[in-house]
């Protein structure tokens, strides 16, 4: 707790709206634009093996935080939180910093350059700071999350290697059946929208491998066009599911799992018919 009253000892208006911008660097939307982006526009291999390892990072982080169900500081008289919304569920090991960790140490291990160390290591460093100086996690939390993370990014992309996982079907079923008995035994929100998406993206990768195979192209402006239809299908997608459909467990995993699909499957091969059709033209 003195970790955490020192760091607020510094609160002000200024620091208060830079954290509460900072955290978001290890929230949903910033890290499903940048698989977007990634599996998309750049790299579709780096994409898939990114985002395996992220979602299940992702539900490793649900299932030790239901394990070891320690308390956030969330509450307590001496201690002020902010941005609380983001803040769901038990304490240990901090989401935003581990998801940070899984992100950039992925980057890193694919493309192993220094800049890519050197930027990950300091937002995951913010983003640790901001959901101290935000009230919401513990020192514990932080420095697990990020610790969990790093060494979850050699186990899974040993996994990723080892089975030559994309569009290997066996190997995609003992995945999702481990996330799926998981999600029954820990059946927190968290847990089963990371299971949700997980199906639809490592089941995307498949269909993609077999129906697809889709070449990026490497005309930047082609690719913000590409980017920006594919992410208004993503906020239609989310939005929509919201409004049309009721609230639970179920909508929440076939929302994820459409997402994911989405992401490795259905835009790129609606990237691909407007292609074709334009070239017909």
């Amino acid at each position: 707790m003195e970790v955490i009253l020192y760091i607020q000892t510094f609160k002000n208006p200024f620091l208060d709206y830079f954290f509460q911008f900072i955290t978001m660097f290890g929230e949903q939307p910033f890290f499903i634009i940048l698989a977007c982006w990634l599996t998309w526009c750049y790299d579709k291999e780096a994409g898939w093996r990114t985002g395996f390892i992220f979602l299940t990072g992702t539900a490793l982080n649900a299932v030790l935080k239901d394990i070891f169900c320690i308390p956030r500081p969330i509450g307590r008289d001496e201690i002020s939180s902010m941005r609380t919304h983001t803040a769901k569920g038990y304490s240990f090991p901090s989401g935003h910093t581990q998801s940070a960790a899984l992100f950039w140490f992925s980057l890193f291990k694919i493309y192993r350059q220094k800049y890519l160390f050197i930027a990950g290591t300091a937002i995951i460093i913010l983003v640790g700071i901001s959901r101290l100086y935000l009230g919401v996690h513990w020192p514990s939390d932080v420095a697990g999350g990020a610790l969990i993370g790093i060494a979850w990014v050699f186990a899974a992309d040993y996994a990723w290697n080892r089975f030559n996982a994309a569009g290997n079907i066996r190997f995609t079923i003992i995945i999702l059946a481990v996330m799926i008995t998981a999600c029954v035994i820990f059946p927190s929100n968290y847990m089963v929208r990371t299971t949700g998406a997980a199906a639809g993206f490592l089941t995307g990768i498949i269909l993609e491998k077999k129906y697809l195979d889709y070449h990026l192209s490497g005309n930047i402006i082609n690719s913000i066009i590409k980017f920006i239809a594919g992410i208004a299908v993503v906020v239609l997608l989310l939005q929509m599911t919201k409004l049309l459909l009721p609230k639970g467990a179920v909508t929440t995993g076939l929302t994820f799992t459409f997402l994911g699909l989405w992401i490795t499957y259905g835009a790129p091969a609606f990237f691909k018919q407007i292609e074709k059709w334009i070239l017909s033209k």
